[in-house]
């Protein structure tokens, strides 16, 4: 009697241990028009995407989770020479067993479940970067492979690296409904490896929206920055994937995140010496931006409009924070001081609350290809926020600025230089 005991004793762990080590599987689904699906899956999952084999629009299809409804949208990452056509991912904070989903205005379709199962002992988001000093084009603080892949199987494959000439900007375009970031990582991972059938993620990046930075494909002893990754188009060579987490065509990204992806990208490029206003020739793009998006070489939305329109910004930004580590100069004693612009900006003197508007119409704020502060001895200032409205660009200043004489100047796409001299009181 015992030794039954035991052996099933043995056959119940051995079980269990395998489905603690299955992480996806696929559901084959029938639904129609206005109809819910709704099953309860012998497998937990902590995410879920859709595929078919037919063109669809995976918009018309939501997943229901409680009294919330989450649209798929249609995946920015179409792989090359696939079979099918995918959804995003749709993240959750904890396990479900419950699948439900709930189709509109299409007839009958035949699609496909992907469940995924990303729990497990790791690494919170929470595990932030160390406070940097601004413009320090260090990178610290980042949640490593080891901490976030705990418990998953690592990837196992021959490395190849590059060296960078473009840096790419993504966003994973998967619900922002979450907030256990790195159980999203994990899912991504998962996908990436399992679905896809990839050897590893497929970033070398992932930022979270509280600013966390993740490493993601393991350069296993090499360069995280330089080991190829998966995630332009087949054209990778040359290229560092930074992935923002979340979906930037329906939300604006965190200032934290942007605080961070600018620190990387700064960091990056300081280490590279790499021009963040330049462009190069590249397989997908003859001039592609050295800080691009997805979307300039390849067909996608990918970063999402939100992101994609501040890629002008994030240019400036990190020009000037690179510009800062060099230890770069300008000589303003050679401004003429005719040629200021008669643009107006007010207030001038700047008294108390460190900020000053500039009077530019619509097509002026479009035409500007970047601007920038500095002091009389030639120091970037970097801003801490831009504010872009109706007839007026509203700048915010630190508000450690000593009184003195600082200038703005303002390059615009026909070339065209202006400068304006203010006063700090």
């Amino acid at each position: 009697m015992f030794r039954i005991i035991a052996i099933s004793c043995l056959v119940l762990s051995v079980s269990s241990l395998k489905a603690q080590q299955k992480r996806l599987t696929t559901i084959p689904i029938e639904i129609s028009s206005n109809q819910r699906f709704n099953l309860r899956s012998n497998f937990e999952f902590t995410a879920i995407a859709l595929k078919s084999k037919n063109e669809i629009d995976f918009k018309e299809i939501s997943f229901l989770l409680k009294d919330e409804s989450i649209v798929f949208q249609n995946s920015p990452h179409q792989l090359d020479n696939s079979n099918y056509f995918y959804s995003t991912i749709i993240h959750f904070n904890e396990s479900t067993s419950e699948l439900k989903l709930m189709l509109k205005n299409q007839s009958k379709l035949q699609i496909e479940a992907i469940l995924i199962n990303g729990e497990g002992n790791y690494a919170s988001s929470l595990k932030m970067r160390r406070k940097q000093d601004s413009n320090n084009c260090q990178l610290e603080g980042v949640i490593t492979q080891d901490e976030w892949r705990s418990g998953l199987a690592e990837p196992s494959y021959s490395r190849s690296f590059t060296d960078t000439e473009n840096l790419i900007i993504h966003h994973s375009a998967g619900s922002n409904n979450i907030t256990d970031y790195t159980l999203a990582v994990r899912n991504i991972y998962i996908f990436h490896t399992q679905e896809n059938g990839w050897s590893d993620i497929g970033y070398n990046y992932l930022i979270a929206p509280n600013g966390a930075i993740y490493a993601g494909r393991d350069p296993a002893g090499g360069e995280q920055d330089l080991v190829i990754g998966a995630h332009f188009c087949g054209s990778n060579s040359t290229t560092m994937g930074v992935c923002l987490l979340g979906n930037y065509e329906t939300v604006d990204p965190e200032q934290d995140m942007l605080n961070s992806l600018e620190n990387l990208l700064s960091w990056k490029a300081f280490k590279d010496d790499l021009n963040a206003l330049a462009t190069n020739s590249h397989p997908l793009n003859s001039n592609l931006g050295v800080i691009a998006g997805h979307q300039d070489g390849c067909n996608t939305l990918c970063p999402g409009i939100n992101v994609y329109e501040k890629l002008d910004e994030i240019r400036q930004n990190v020009d000037v924070q690179v510009s800062t580590c060099r230890g770069e100069d300008k000589p303003v004693i050679e401004i003429e001081f005719d040629t200021l612009l008669s643009t107006n900006l007010y207030p001038n003197p700047i008294r108390n609350n460190f900020s000053f508007n500039l009077e530019l119409d619509e097509n002026r704020q479009n035409d500007i290809l970047y601007f920038q502060i500095f002091d009389q001895r030639g120091k970037y200032i970097k801003w801490e926020k831009l504010y872009f409205r109706e007839n007026k660009i509203e700048v915010l200043l630190p508000n450690t600025l000593t009184s003195g004489i600082y200038f703005l100047q303002i390059v615009f796409n026909s070339h065209q230089q202006e400068l304006q001299r203010f006063m700090i009181l």
